[in-house]
């Protein structure tokens, strides 16, 4: 599995824009073949600052997501948005099942 762990700090004045993307790329998103999950949220320490999480079954599954239209699409939103540094990171996970029991 490929997860995707990133965020970034969005503009106060376009932050209504990003939610309306953020949601649109989320729901087409996990309608891809090979998505798992795909989720944004606010941080709680700063409500200008997204996260987004998303989990893949393969690398060629992230591949086609980078490629779809709907991705370009959402690009050119966070171009405008944005108003600060970004950070993403993809792992490789062997393994996982429930933290607790």
């Amino acid at each position: 599995m490929i997860v995707i762990a990133g965020s970034a700090k969005v503009s106060a004045a376009a932050f209504e824009e990003a939610r309306q993307a953020g949601s649109l790329m989320a729901a087409t998103s996990r309608q891809e073949p090979g998505c798992l999950d795909y989720r944004f949220a606010v941080d709680i320490d700063d409500p200008l600052v997204v996260r987004i999480i998303e989990q893949w079954e393969s690398q060629a599954a992230l591949d086609a997501h980078f490629a779809a239209p709907h991705f370009q699409a959402f690009s050119e939103v966070i171009l405008r948005v944005v108003d600060g540094p970004t950070e993403f990171t993809r792992f490789e996970v062997s393994s996982h099942g429930p933290l607790f029991g």
